[in-house]
């Protein structure tokens, strides 16, 4: 194992546009002294090496130029995993109290013996566990940089900390949060402290939005499902492209309250994208229905065309400053929200699964032609 402890305090020390004469007097030593240790002709003390580790805000590992290979971080990570998922929790603990001695400024090894206490401190449900945890956590992050998971990053381990802080201090848990709640991804968290402090309002509040939020989610990430599921031809896709809106338009019935709002016009979609899935399957007179009652619902939408979802949905407890509003790229209006469908489609779908759309498209025509001269 070769270590490079006399070119690194000489590196650091250059970071930090520091003279040899500079480090001598913070360590109250002489410059031969500094000059002996960059030239590697003598080794510092132990403390010594600590205190500078701790001068240059840097690990004792980075300092010695020792490097842990990854594989021996994984076998370590997956050693604890291991042992979680078996309940030998004391014994990972344990397993996890050694690789912090050994290994204390390593990103990975940090954050796995962080992720132990916090699950150990769920079942024993304690509180030095849950500190323990959140220093952890926070000493990870100074080691961020040896970062190299996508799918675990600073705003991760920030948003742990601030959920461990709730349990002794929720004030400060609600502060964090806040700070980064991105595009309302703490909401149900903020909401669990405000319910937990006694603030039963500002929980609904908070409540609500995490409601609107998955709605609008399900039925955005729905759609495109049901259009990369009908894209593929199988029959078995387009049954199931079928049943997916089935699945949606349940969730719109038993969310709505049964007054026109912006879900009047989703339900007039996916009505719409069911009935491409029958007219593919041959399933002609369902597919009618289907179009017949989007018509009705479209002309009733159309008489007041709104975006909004305040107090039109049920279980609704948003503040009279919040106003959830949705804009598409169907038009204005639900009507001609279907017009433009049947033109999007074309333009997602393949040539050969739109000819099999086209029992629909007539019919909706038709339907509209009918209408017109009643």
């Amino acid at each position: 194992m070769q270590l490079n402890l006399h070119e690194n305090i000489k590196k650091f020390r250059r970071e930090m546009k520091l003279t040899q004469e500079e480090l001598a007097d913070a360590f109250g030593v002489t410059v031969g002294a500094v000059s002996k240790w960059e030239s590697g002709s003598t080794v510092p003390d132990i403390l010594t090496l600590m205190e500078l580790a701790d001068f240059f805000n840097i690990s004792m590992d980075v300092l010695l130029g020792y490097g842990i290979s990854s594989k021996k971080v994984d076998d370590i990570s997956d050693r604890l995993s291991e042992l979680l998922n078996r309940g030998e929790y004391e014994e990972a603990i344990s397993e996890a109290d050694k690789a912090l001695v050994r290994y204390p400024g390593n990103f990975k090894i940090l954050v796995s013996c962080a992720q132990t206490y916090d699950a150990v401190m769920v079942i024993k449900d304690s509180k030095e566990y849950r500190q323990k945890a959140i220093e952890l956590y926070e000493a990870s992050l100074r080691y961020i940089d040896q970062n190299t998971n996508p799918d675990y990053n600073e705003f991760a381990i920030k948003f742990q900390i601030a959920n461990l802080k709730m349990w002794e201090n929720p004030e400060e848990s609600l502060s964090r949060l806040k700070e980064i709640n991105y595009m309302g991804i703490a909401d149900i968290n903020i909401a669990r402290i405000h319910s937990k402090m006694g603030n039963y309002d500002e929980a609904l509040d908070r409540y609500t939005r995490v409601l609107v939020s998955v709605l609008i989610r399900t039925i955005e990430f729905s759609t495109n499902m049901y259009i990369t599921l009908i894209s593929t031809g199988k029959a078995k896709s387009v049954k199931e492209a079928a049943d997916l809106m089935d699945w949606c338009l349940t969730i719109v019935d038993a969310v709505s309250d049964g007054k026109i709002s912006y879900l009047t016009k989703m339900k007039v979609m996916m009505l719409i994208l069911k009935s491409l899935s029958l007219s593919c399957s041959g399933q002609y007179d369902d597919m009618k229905k289907c179009i017949d009652t989007a018509y009705v619902l479209a002309k009733e939408y159309d008489k007041n065309p709104t975006n909004d979802f305040s107090g039109k949905i049920k279980f609704w407890h948003g503040h009279e400053d919040f106003h959830p509003s949705l804009y598409d790229e169907l038009g204005h209006g639900a009507e001609a929200g279907i017009d433009h469908l049947f033109r999007e489609a074309s333009d997602q779908i393949p040539e050969k699964i739109i000819k099999k759309m086209e029992s629909a498209k007539k019919y909706w025509d038709h339907f509209k032609e009918k209408q017109k001269g009643i």
